[in-house]
């Protein structure tokens, strides 16, 4: 968090519990306010209720005293009128003695002259007698005493209000009812009136207008001064506000200015109190302990966050920590190399210091500061590394490094392989210059060289230079030699380097002496050899590629143009193909043509090439050579003709001794000849190269040569053979191969005929061989002779048919026979390409 944000967070804090302190002030005045106006309210009207309540009373008072006095007596006048309502009673109207006359009053009727009496003589109060069902219509219900009325026949006790009234003015109408007495039914029986009924209600309304406007000046000022005291309340927190915040910002200008001040260090720092609880953290600091803000380490233990295992993976107590003896002691304490660990676990070195905060002679806390020394450690190793590196490199490196002084050219340093090289020990060389180990001339030549080095301020390079040794041998050096200057450029050292090229200057002798041994040897093989250069279409060939196309080197410049034009026209496309593919498939290719001579000769070359190529698949150089092979070809004929003879000889043995075994098996004249035929055609239809189908046909037509070992009449015999007969008829398959074995055919034929009776799961004889174990050639042998033996007629059965034979091979499929075999031969009948020749 940076210091920016901080200070944000203050001052909003700030206003925000200001805010919360005027929301808080302004609810208490607001409280108070509505408290008050409440209660003057409630006092106002109980004020307007016992006032009306009062004059009510006292009417009905002296109502009540008139209704249990049976009415009152009262001189007739102008404006008090007998009761018409009161007509039924005899006593209604009395003369006194003196002559003056009476009439009988009932409550109601004084109530009301009472009530006309205050209203003539403008009394503020007003008073009426109402009634829902009135007996007199000047007793009708006005709205409000209507609705008064009915509340009393519900059950309410009384009714008051403010109204405004036909006036024009606001009063305060009060009206309770008035119940059916005893008393009441002396008048009013004979309306239907009932004891306890509601008869109607006498309502009383007091003028209220000059109270409201009293009562409203009260509020008002009520809420004035309320308003008051809520602004002089805000004012005074906004005052302290305004100071708070003064006071926020000069502790964030100072708080600015150590943070400035402690970011700005490359170091790390961090405070802590006495508990060893972080109380601040530079950004240096968050930065070299993994940490995103300082929020996640203040108020946290750093001991225990970051300092709380050893190198070695032991517990690092807190109480032997630097910063415990800190806060403990008073004192300031170093590390140069302590362990500190991040926040993902990974630890670091550090070097520590830890200081102590003293305030009135009282530790308050300590001042941590750590600088990650990782990488000094590190560059540290590494130097030192590079140092021994270096040192062993010059100790060990096979040449001979020299180091001499500039002043007086005697040597300083002088390595192992220079020891080797001479033969003199750095005993012997140290401190010496060449004129005290050399012959005079070389030391000469030597001293001159050295001082050229030193006064070219350029690498010296000598190519080449003869030196004799501690033991007298002569050596040849390739050396270097360069001058080390101070900082005015004035010489200190000579610096030297020299390589043992002895070994490569007798190389170079042998190397020419071998340059021209193979030149004799590719001349002598007719073997030469040329480069294409795919940039420049340059092509050169050596001396013997000349003489094999029999052109003049001098007159004659090569190109792919002129080379093709010398090729046997009918091969010119087959090499240009060949090149071509070799250069698209980036492969070596080697072909075989021909060259058309002047004079009509032929000549037949082997070429081989290889090419080059850039970064980017482009052709840069191809190599290769070339060589005359018309003699090898010559030769090669003449041995396949030699081949043919010799095979066209051994066939017509093998036919031969196949004639002669048939002759002595009558029976099964011709067997050899047909599973030929059909082994022959199966291979065919398998694809197998011709080679192989030949040898397949050479071994078929004698496959049987075993049987010659065998009795003829056993061959011969009509009828079943016997266990021991059987037996020996199984022992042809041996029999053929010690015959065939020490012939050097160029197929396996003597296998061939050892396992023709072998079978795919074993089941067959003579050695149970099985699947690929037996030769490819034996399988199809195998499937031919099972058919053919089946379909043709033997001494003890006559012919099955083809039809069993197929239906045999079928049913040993994948188990006796093999499955390409047996698919090849189905295939031949069934598409009706094969049949047996008569």
């Amino acid at each position: 968090m940076n210091m920016a944000k901080i200070k944000r967070t203050r001052t909003q804090q700030l206003w925000r519990n200001i805010k919360l302190f005027i929301l808080i002030w302004t609810a208490v005045v607001g409280s108070s306010l509505i408290w008050n106006l409440y209660y003057q309210q409630e006092r106002f009207k109980t004020t307007l209720h016992t006032e009306a309540a009062a004059f009510h009373s006292m009417e009905m008072a002296y109502r009540n005293w008139v209704i249990h006095s049976g009415g009152v007596y009262v001189p007739v006048t102008d404006n008090v009128n007998p009761s018409p309502w009161l007509s039924g009673l005899p006593e209604r109207d009395i003369v006194t003695p003196s002559g003056k006359q009476l009439t009988l009053l009932n409550s109601s009727y004084v109530v009301r002259l009472v009530h006309q009496a205050m209203a003539d003589a403008n009394m503020p109060v007003r008073g009426n007698i109402a009634s829902l069902n009135p007996i007199n219509p000047v007793n009708a219900a006005d709205d409000w005493e209507r609705q008064a009325l009915q509340a009393f026949v519900q059950g309410d006790k009384e009714h008051a209000s403010i109204d405004v009234m036909p006036d024009g003015k606001s009063y305060y109408r009060y009206m309770k009812p008035m119940i059916t007495e005893e008393a009441c039914l002396k008048c009013h029986a004979q309306y239907g009136d009932k004891l306890g009924g509601v008869r109607g209600g006498v309502s009383i309304a007091v003028p209220i207008d000059a109270s409201l406007k009293r009562e409203d000046r009260e509020r008002n000022a009520l809420i004035a001064g309320h308003g008051l005291i809520w602004g002089l309340g805000v004012f005074g927190l906004f005052i302290g506000g305004r100071r708070q915040q003064r006071v926020i910002k000069e502790a964030e200008q100072s708080e600015a200015e150590v943070t400035l001040l402690t970011n700005s260090i490359a170091h790390a720092i961090y405070g802590v109190n006495p508990q060893g609880c972080c109380t601040f953290i530079n950004t240096a600091g968050v930065k070299a302990l993994g940490y995103d803000n300082p929020s996640e380490l203040l108020g946290k233990n750093m001991h225990r966050l970051v300092h709380h295992t050893r190198a070695d993976g032991s517990p690092h107590p807190y109480e032997i920590c630097p910063s415990f003896f800190t806060i403990r002691d008073g004192k300031s304490f170093y590390r140069d190399n302590e362990i500190y660990w991040r926040k993902d676990g990974s630890s670091f070195h550090v070097m520590y210091w830890s200081y102590p905060v003293i305030q009135e002679g009282c530790v308050q806390g300590a001042v941590i500061t750590f600088l990650d020394i990782t990488e000094q450690l590190r560059i540290k190793g590494e130097l030192k590394h590079s140092q021994e590196l270096l040192n062993s490199i010059v100790e060990n490196i096979p040449a001979m490094v020299f180091l001499k002084r500039a002043e007086d050219l005697s040597f300083e340093f002088f390595n192992k392989a220079g020891e080797h090289l001479l033969g003199y020990s750095q005993n012997q060389i140290l401190g010496k210059n060449v004129f005290d180990i050399f012959p005079k001339e070389l030391a000469n030549a030597m001293d001159r060289q050295d001082r050229e080095a030193l006064v070219s301020h350029l690498p010296l390079e000598i190519p080449d230079q003869a030196v004799k040794t501690v033991d007298g041998t002569e050596k040849w050096l390739h050396s270097f030699k360069i001058g080390l200057y101070d900082k005015a450029g004035d010489p200190t050292h000579l610096l030297g380097l020299a390589v043992d090229i002895t070994a490569k200057k007798r190389m170079q002798d042998k190397l020419r002496e071998s340059e021209a041994k193979l030149a004799e040897a590719q001349r002598m093989a007719h073997l030469g050899h040329w480069e294409l250069d795919h940039r420049t279409d340059e092509l050169t060939w050596s001396n013997e590629v000349y003489r094999i196309f029999e052109v003049n080197s001098h007159s004659f410049t090569p190109s792919y143009q002129k080379f093709l034009g010398i090729v046997h026209q009918d091969d010119r496309q087959t090499i240009e193909i060949a090149f071509a593919e070799s250069l698209q498939h980036k492969k070596p290719f080697q072909t075989e043509f021909r060259l058309q001579m002047k004079d009509g000769r032929i000549k037949h070359i082997l070429e081989k090439c290889e090419t080059t190529y850039d970064e980017n698949g482009k052709p840069l150089r191809s190599l290769g050579t070339m060589q005359d092979i018309t003699t090898s070809k010559l030769v090669e004929q003449l041995l396949r003709d030699e081949r043919q003879v010799l095979e066209h000889a051994l066939e017509g043995t093998l036919h031969t001794v196949s004639l002669a075994a048939e002759l002595r098996d009558p029976y099964t004249a011709g067997h050899q000849r047909r599973v030929a035929d059909l082994a022959v055609a199966i291979a065919k239809e398998m694809g197998l190269p011709k080679e192989k189908i030949h040898g397949i046909q050479l071994a078929a037509q004698i496959h049987d040569l075993g049987k010659i070992n065998v009795p003829a009449e056993i061959l011969a015999k009509p009828g079943k053979l016997s266990e021991i007969e059987f037996m020996l008829i199984k022992t042809h398959p041996e029999t053929g191969f010690e015959i065939l074995k020490d012939v050097d055919f160029p197929w396996p034929i003597a296998d061939i005929l050892a396992q023709h009776h072998e079978k795919m799961d074993g089941s067959g004889y003579p050695h149970g061989l099985k699947g690929d174990q037996i030769l490819l050639e034996a399988r199809i042998l195998t499937v031919a002779d099972i058919v053919e033996a089946i379909s043709s007629h033997r001494p003890y059965r006559p012919t099955l048919g083809i039809e069993a034979a197929i239906e045999e091979i079928k049913r040993g499929r994948g188990t006796a026979y093999d499955p390409q075999v047996v698919d090849a031969c189905l295939k031949l009948f069934r598409e009706g390409r094969f049949s047996y020749r008569n």
